[in-house]
């Protein structure tokens, strides 16, 4: 099962070279309470009208460990690329005690059509969505 990470202690954002639709590699890096973490993620939240700030959600989560663990503060770092809806002008990773909000460099604020989800996907661009394909 997953679980939010319990400290996220910094992230680092960078734009990758694609146009359209833009995309990003976010790096993290935090603590978990115990030895045995796995599968460290970045989940997005799903927002059914996007957020006026600009400002994209994310869980910082891992899997929990089972069985015998030792109690001791360990580091756990995740890094994941994907594409980001036009809106998006930083991040807020979110962990159990705290959160860490960075600015995309060069993001610009979001015109009209893009706060309406014009060309994208809603509530946000699911990697499984694909357009129907026409029968003929």
């Amino acid at each position: 099962m997953q679980s939010r990470v319990y400290s996220v202690e910094e992230v680092h954002v960078e734009s990758l070279v694609v146009p359209n639709p833009p995309a990003i590699a976010v790096s993290a890096k935090g603590t978990v309470p115990t030895t045995g973490w796995t599968q460290p993620d970045l989940a997005p939240w799903v927002y059914i009208v996007p957020p006026q700030d600009g400002i994209l959600d994310l869980d910082f989560v891992a899997t929990q460990p089972t069985g015998l663990v030792l109690e001791v503060i360990c580091p756990i770092s995740v890094t994941k690329a994907f594409q980001i809806p036009a809106w998006v002008l930083g991040l807020r990773i979110h962990s159990s005690t705290n959160k860490v909000e960075t600015m995309i460099a060069g993001a610009k604020k979001p015109s009209e059509a893009a706060l309406a989800g014009d060309g994208m996907p809603l509530p946000w661009p699911f990697p499984w969505w694909a357009p129907r394909s026409k029968r003929s």
